[in-house]
This record gives C-alpha cells, structure tokens and sequence, in this order.
C-alpha cells in the first residue's frame, strides 16, 4: 500500500518499539526510527547488487518531494551513474551553492557598482531588509514564494523600499543567471502590481507659488546652506540630483564657462560620453558658493556626518529635503502642499523650457541621447543653444521670485 501524508504525520515524532520500513512505490520507502525520524529511502541495483540511498527526512523533504526526488535518481540510475554518486554530487553542489547574500554582493561588486549611481544604497536595503531572513541560504533553494513573503512583509510598512528590493533582486537574478552562477530567477515573474504596489507615472511639476515658497524656506528655515544651493542648481540645470551631488572642483571650468559630468556620473554613461552643460553668471556665483562651503579637496557638496565627511553628500539626505519645503508651506499657508520629490525640480524644469527652447536642445540640457536615427549624425553638444536657455530660465525665476520690477530681461533664442 502507497504512503500518504496522513500516516506519515501520525508516525512521525512519536516512539516506536523498534525500527521499521513501509514502501511506498517505484523503489521508494521510509525508514522509520524508533524515535519517530522519518528517512526517505530509495532501493535500487547496481552492478548487479542491491543497494539504497537516503533522500531526505520528512517533514523537510515531503512525500511529493520525496517522490519527484526518487525519479531523478532512477534517471541518473539509467543513466548509468549510481545514485548514491548523484546524492553525494547534489549535497556538495547545494554546500559549496552560493547564497542570496553572495548573489547580490557579487551583483554589485562586478554590475551595479559600475554601472548604478546608487549602488551602495540599493545593497544597504537587502542589508537591512533581506539578509537577515533569507541571506544565508543557498540562491537556489529559495523559491518564489520565500521571496514573496519577504517583500510582502517590508510592503506593509515601507512600500517603496518593497519595490526597490523587487525591481534590483530581478535585475541581480537575471545578470547571476547569464554569468553561470545561479540556475534560477525567482522573483522574473513578479510585477509591483502582484503586490498592489502603484505604478502611476508621475506628473509634479512646481507652480509659481511652489517655486517662490522654495526660496521663503530657504531663507526662513533651518536648511543648511549647500542643501538650499544644491536644490537651486538641479531647478537651474534640470539635472538629476546625483549628477551634482558626485560633481568634483575638477569638473568645473570656469574659464570655458562648462560643466562636464564624467560618463561614471551619469545614467547615460554606457555611452561613454559626458555631459556638458554651459555655466551661466548665476549658476558660477552658486557653485563658488559651494565650493567655499566644501573643505573637501574634490567633492563641493561633501558629508555632513563625521564619519563620512571624506565622501559626497549621501543621496538619501538630499531626497529628504523637500519634507523641509513641505513642513513650513504647511505651517505659513495653514495648508498641505502636494508631495513632491527632488526629481520633479528636474521635470519642472524641463517643463519650462518647452517655452524657451527647441526640444531637441531641451533633451540635450537633460542629457538625454538625441532619439533614432538622429543620435547617430548629430553629436552636437549645443553649448551656444543652451547658454541661452538656461539664461532664460533662470530669469524666469528670478521673475518669479522676485517679481519683474527686480529682473533683467529675459534673452529669448
């Protein structure tokens, strides 16, 4: 009579007057202790002698289990390769496996750090959130439901963390199994909205009234300086907040009047191409600013914590500046002002400039790559095109700040 579950959880755990054996089928059977240890044993010939391999131990291996298993080893058996080889090849093979952890350094030691702007931050989330559950085990003995409850379980009160760690475990899984070094990617299926997580694109762009309160907290709350001109220069320039954070003294050339961002600071960076962006009169007096306020030899906007003050501003502390914004709009207007992020200073930029300037220069002040065939014959920076731009649109701030009585006309290309 075939095993079942039911019988083998009445056995299991409980003593037994002596030890004993109950078949179940095509060769597979339990040994039982008289403690109540419940082995999965397979018999089988070989070179013409009977002989037996152990499985695994129930509850860890279940019967389903325990009979998928059985059927790998009698095809290794027809294969001519004695299952007890096969067992002891898979058990050196499962102990010698890499881990979750191992996978993701790997990840981003040889990938993600060359390759990623915020490398260090992502591998810090798995650090915090991961790897204490399931970072030990071997990548692939952890199957997508392990992966589920993890994410599930940091999506009820993080939400962009549980998305974050979805989004990089696929990216690492998908580049461990091209190296050869995991058979498995257990999280390729899974989309954000398996786990209710929002997919909305986002459409902030600052007001008028927004952008002069930005500049009231600048003067009128505790925000350090370098944060206020830090947040003033991805407004100017429409760059991400990354490629001014890693910018260096070096990068600035006062004399040509242009900004290069070195390809390892910028998302386009495969290209192998650098940035240049025009250094207008307002955007030189802010980055002197900076620069004095720096005492770091390369960084202009260095750490504020001691411990890392030989390192650039962490990108986490600059995301949290809008909250800034946001608490003094709420307690001088009496109102909640719509969230934003540091990014949509750069939307709000690019924006603005549809009025100002043509889109392949707006694209071009965004870093982006020219589309299609486009990209291919023009490698113009549009330096002249952008000087005027960025002129422009900065006062238009300044009207806005200001008022129009206090500015300059504005040039128009």
């Amino acid at each position: 009579m075939a095993l079942t579950d039911s019988y083998l959880r009445s056995i299991h755990g409980r003593e037994h007057e002596k030890v004993f054996e109950k078949t179940d089928r095509d060769g597979l059977s339990v040994r039982v202790s008289k403690k109540g240890k419940i082995v999965f044993q397979m018999r089988y010939m070989f070179t013409g002698k009977q002989r037996r391999v152990d499985i695994g131990t129930y509850p860890s291996f279940s019967l389903k289990d325990a009979r998928d298993e059985s059927m790998k080893v009698r095809r290794a058996l027809e294969e001519g390769v004695d299952p007890q080889l096969y067992m002891a090849a898979r058990y050196e093979k499962n102990v010698s496996a890499i881990t979750v952890e191992g996978v993701m350094r790997e990840w981003e030691r040889v990938y993600a750090s060359v390759s990623i702007k915020n490398s260090a931050d992502i591998i810090r989330t798995f650090e915090i959130h991961v790897f204490p559950r399931i970072g030990h085990l071997p990548h692939n003995s952890v199957g997508t439901h392990v992966w589920i409850e993890v994410i599930e379980g940091v999506q009820k009160t993080r939400p962009a963390i549980a998305k974050r760690i979805l989004t990089n475990a696929k990216q690492a899984h998908s580049w461990a199994l091209r190296r050869k070094l995991t058979e498995s990617t257990p999280v390729d299926g899974l989309k954000p909205r398996d786990f209710g997580m929002k997919v909305n694109v986002t459409r902030r762009v600052l007001s008028d009234d927004e952008i002069r309160v930005l500049y009231e907290a600048f003067e009128n709350t505790g925000m350090r300086r370098k944060n206020a001109l830090l947040l003033q220069l991805i407004l100017l320039f429409g760059c991400r907040s990354g490629e001014m954070i890693q910018s260096k003294r070096e990068h600035f050339d006062f004399e040509s009047g242009v900004w290069t961002v070195p390809p390892e600071n910028h998302k386009g960076g495969s290209s192998g191409r650098p940035i240049l962006r025009p250094i207008i009169p307002a955007a030189k007096e802010m980055i002197e600013e900076a620069m004095a306020l720096s005492s770091h030899k390369e960084f202009i906007f260095q750490s504020a914590l001691p411990k890392d003050r030989e390192r650039a501003l962490n990108s986490a502390s600059a995301l949290g500046l809008p909250k800034t914004v946001m608490a003094y709009y709420q307690r001088t207007r009496n109102e909640i002002m719509p969230h934003w992020s540091v990014h949509d200073l750069r939307r709000t930029a690019r924006t603005r400039w549809a009025s100002i300037a043509p889109p392949h220069v707006c694209e071009v002040m965004l870093g982006h790559a020219l589309p299609g065939i486009w990209a291919v014959y023009d490698h113009n920076n549009y330096l002249d095109e952008q000087r005027k731009a960025y002129t422009a649109w900065w006062a238009l701030v300044m009207k806005i700040v200001n008022g129009e009585s206090n500015v300059r006309s504005i040039v128009t290309m």
